[in-house]
């Protein structure tokens, strides 16, 4: 299958349907050891990203309430600050476990990190996913 793939962000409304224009919606999707206490890298965030949630899909084996951080070389919790490792369907917004990057918007390629939280799993691969839309940065 064919991916389209454009360099800035994507729009819907406006024109003959007089809707209001919104951006779309993108979800970095990431994995990674959630045993590691070495930032390990998960991928980059493009300049005029704004993240807005983290969502996580478990995956973190063993330990007790296992716990995960994601964020950038300088603040390692910067967009998810211990969330939830095993459980599926966790968002960090809903678990107030955000961190203080979310909805601050992205100027340059930024690169995205995880590593284990306060509470280690033993084992597995945490799954999730960076929620995120892409505005003009003026």
């Amino acid at each position: 299958m064919t991916v389209t793939k454009f360099s800035g962000g994507v729009a819907a409304g406006g024109g003959a349907t007089r809707a209001t224009v919104a951006s779309a919606t993108y979800a970095l999707r990431v994995s990674f050891d959630p045993t590691s206490a070495t930032q390990i890298l998960l991928g980059y965030l493009p300049p005029g990203a704004i993240p807005i949630d983290v969502l996580g899909f478990g995956g973190t084996t063993g330990g007790t309430n296992p716990t995960v951080d994601i964020g950038t070389l300088a603040d390692d919790d910067g967009y998810a600050n211990e969330l939830d490792g095993d459980a599926a369907g966790t968002s960090a917004t809903a678990a107030a476990k955000l961190g203080a990057l979310i909805n601050t918007q992205i100027t340059t390629l930024t690169a995205v990190y995880g590593k284990v939280g306060a509470s280690a799993g033993t084992g597995g691969t945490f799954k999730g996913a960076i929620i995120y839309v892409i505005e003009d940065i003026p």
